[in-house]
């Protein structure tokens, strides 16, 4: 990115919905900031890379805090369609022993249901919220210039614009992160794994099923009419995964897990339609860099060990849209510093939250993992709710 030098505030200054506004990428967090500034009569532009949205894609679980931005875009029974709610889940050893069953009912009942969906889905629920006018697919940034007034804009196309602001929403290798802020290293956790989706009937119910190993963890997630399965082990090498060899690896590392493991491991069939990923986090001292703004897995990813990313990249997007609803093009970073101040505290303790329980759920010590089967057994529900009402109860 370079920057300009020109006469501060010397255009004339845009007020609210009045503003320019880029969002690049057309995620989750970027269809819900485009909706939730379009709701507030902003007409921002939404620039995505791939050429149409697709069928690729895993689960999600959708807190509360989430999914109720969906009811004020008007898209919140649309999701119950094609969302799961859940009230229990039940964590068992790599033998399949049940450790525990907790329910979150008197959590849903609180807050609202817990919902898993198939990505794809949410995405579709979403865009329902946002004018396709809006969208540009198959569209990348390429440049970005800026000055004290302006952000200079270059697309894969060829073209340019110009912006008053520019907001990347376009994930945790964020390529706007890169071009405005530099290299900003990503936080290896020491875990690795796969995720994939397996035929719905070998669930026998409709709840979570987590195995607990020893430095391996084995999740089963189900949603309508699918089942997803989500697995991590601990290694810290960061070893490539060649795809021709993926499903051996994956049923080496869990040929010791007993439950309905067994059944899924035999009936892997086909390593492309298998995910492979590390698992990393990212903290950053600051979300924003002149007229340049970051929202969800671009500025804080979460760990998936608390299941929250997604909602959190939600709740960001609803905080920055309505900062910018009472912003200025003259005054844009005053907005960009409040819109931190109300999501740093949060954001920084689900991810606090989320390394934590990489710990102690990812322990490679097989004596630890024992004292924590043990004392899992005697985790009552109320202090699961605890936890839960804790990462519920906040304001965003």
């Amino acid at each position: 990115m370079n920057s300009v030098d020109t006469d501060k505030y010397s255009l004339p200054v845009r007020y609210g919905p009045e503003m320019r506004v880029l969002v690049v990428g057309g995620g989750i967090a970027g269809l819900t900031f485009t909706a939730l500034l379009q709701q507030r009569g902003f007409k921002p532009t939404l620039v995505e890379r791939i050429p149409e949205y697709g069928s690729v894609g895993y689960v999600i679980v959708l807190w509360p805090s989430g999914s109720r931005i969906l009811k004020g875009l008007g898209v919140y029974r649309d999701l119950l369609d094609v969302g799961l709610q859940f009230t229990t889940y039940n964590v068992s050893d790599e033998q399949g022993q049940m450790l525990h069953s907790y329910s979150v009912k008197s959590v849903t009942e609180k807050y609202g249901p817990m919902l898993s969906t198939y990505r794809p889905d949410l995405i579709d629920v979403i865009k329902k919220a946002v004018d396709p006018g809006s969208i540009r697919m198959n569209t990348t940034v390429e440049k970005i210039d800026q000055t004290n007034d302006e952000v200079y804009v270059t697309f894969s196309d060829g073209t340019e614009e110009t912006y008053d602001l520019v907001v990347g929403c376009d994930g945790v290798r964020s390529k706007t992160r890169n071009m405005v802020f530099g290299d900003v290293p990503l936080s290896h956790s020491g875990m690795n794994g796969w995720s994939f989706w397996v035929k719905p009937s070998i669930a026998k119910t409709l709840q979570i099923a987590e195995y607990w190993g020893t430095g391996k963890f084995f999740g089963v997630w189900p949603t309508k009419g699918r089942l997803s399965v989500f697995t991590s082990i601990r290694n810290d090498a960061r070893e490539l995964d060649p795809v021709e060899s993926r499903i051996d690896r994956i049923q080496e590392n869990f040929k010791n897990f007993g439950g309905i493991v067994p059944e899924i491991l035999e009936g892997l069939d086909d390593p492309n339609e298998i995910f492979h990923g590390h698992y990393n986090d990212l903290i950053m001292k600051k979300w924003h860099k002149g007229r340049v703004v970051l929202v969800g897995d671009a500025a804080h990813a979460i760990l998936p060990t608390a299941g929250g990313g997604v909602s959190m990249a939600m709740e960001s997007a609803a905080v920055l849209a309505d900062e910018l609803s009472r912003a200025d093009s003259k005054y844009i970073e005053q907005s960009f510093e409040s819109y931190m101040t109300r999501r740093r505290s949060r954001v920084a303790k689900i991810q606090t939250q989320s390394r934590m329980m990489g710990k102690y759920v990812f322990t490679n010590n097989r004596f630890v993992s024992s004292a924590r089967d043990f004392l899992m057994r005697f985790y009552s529900n109320k202090f699961h709710i605890r936890y839960w009402d804790t990462m519920l109860k906040e304001p965003i």
